[in-house]
């Protein structure tokens, strides 16, 4: 998720991180301890850069990451041929047409990696060999006792359940491996609903589990507009007039779909009109 810290924070975890005081930091920056406490509350706003300097080389940090011009602490620039992306993939990121934040929280998973793993194995069929020698051994074996019992040879109780053991034993590579990948990939999105939970179940309105509860809410309704003589004359008014009662607070059904399907257009058309 995104989540912006002050300079004062960022300096007290790097510090906390270290298992350093206040009083050694100061002592090894050569900044003096009250400055420095004052940074951490950020109650001093005319920070000298030199001083921001000293503490991004010190902490081993970008003075933009102090700065608050950027939520990375790595201090080197990257070339991009070291992350292997094409140039589609860079223009998608900088598209903004998705949520970035969302894909570190996914990446930063620690099943990530072994999904993008199992979908590698997968689309480059790599498990096929090993499982195809699997399976051409349990057919091997299968016709071995079908050929000992076919000249009339008693067979055991339970020959009939092996026969079956076995043919359900043998492997489908594509069934087996997308199953794989899907179970790791629920286990990212469950991790990440839970992430994200806290932070968005308060604009989630509250569900009606009751049925006489919402029957409750609809008579009152209908009583206000026989009482009140109020005139509905559109449905988007029904809508507002019962979510009102139900103290709900949505938008109308033509700004929900507007706000789902066009805000990237609108947001374009705008920043269009500046230029």
């Amino acid at each position: 998720m995104e989540t912006k810290l002050t300079m004062g924070e960022k300096l007290k975890d790097l510090r906390t991180e270290r298992g350093l005081t206040t009083k050694e930091v100061s002592k090894l920056t050569g900044i003096s301890e009250a400055v420095y406490n004052g940074l951490e509350n950020d109650a001093d706003r005319d920070t000298g850069y030199s001083r921001i300097i000293a503490l991004a080389k010190f902490f081993d940090v970008p003075t933009d990451y102090l700065l608050g011009f950027t939520e990375s602490r790595i201090t080197r620039n990257i070339e991009l041929k070291e992350l292997h992306l094409t140039d589609k993939a860079i223009e998608v990121l900088l598209s903004g047409k998705q949520n970035n934040y969302l894909l570190c929280d996914i990446i930063e998973h620690e099943e990530f990696s072994n999904l993008i793993n199992s979908i590698d194995v997968y689309v480059r069929q790599l498990a096929a060999p090993h499982i195809n020698t699997v399976n051409n051994m349990l057919k091997i074996a299968q016709h071995g006792i079908e050929n000992y019992y076919s000249d009339n040879k008693p067979k055991p109780e339970d020959f009939d359940n092996a026969m079956t053991y076995m043919n359900e034993t043998i492997v489908d590579e594509d069934d087996f491996l997308r199953f794989r990948i899907s179970e790791r990939f629920n286990q990212i999105l469950r991790d990440t609903y839970t992430l994200y939970q806290e932070n968005v179940r308060g604009d989630i309105p509250q569900r009606k589990d009751s049925v006489n509860e919402m029957t409750s809410d609809i008579l009152t309704v209908l009583d206000q507009i026989k009482t009140e003589n109020i005139k509905l004359d559109s449905p988007e008014q029904a809508i507002e007039l019962m979510a009102k009662q139900m103290k709900l607070e949505i938008k109308s059904p033509l700004d929900l779909i507007r706000d789902l399907f066009f805000n990237n257009e609108d947001d374009e058309s705008d920043d269009n009109s500046d230029t």
